[in-house]
């Protein structure tokens, strides 16, 4: 699972490179328990996970639609001239 919320980087830094793998870590944690908890618990059963009902993908989906909604999207780079 570690893989498919990884962030693909060509840093060297290892703090850096430590606070995405943190990172990742993080986000499939916070699906596993929405996924466990909430789902769930809309089901009424116990011990029974739905994890069909919202993937880890989606949740990839609806982050990074937040992140361009606060922050936009750049669709240009300019570089100076000279």
């Amino acid at each position: 699972m570690k893989n498919q919320c990884r962030i693909k980087t060509t840093i060297k830094n290892p703090t850096i490179r430590f606070l995405f793998v943190a990172l990742s870590f993080l986000i499939i944690n916070i699906w596993i328990y929405l996924v466990w908890h909430d789902l769930s618990r809309l089901k009424r059963s116990k011990g029974q996970v739905f994890p069909h009902l919202f993937t880890l993908k989606q949740m990839h989906e609806f982050l990074r639609q937040a992140v361009d909604r606060n922050y936009g999207v750049a669709c240009e780079v300019y570089l100076p001239s000279g």
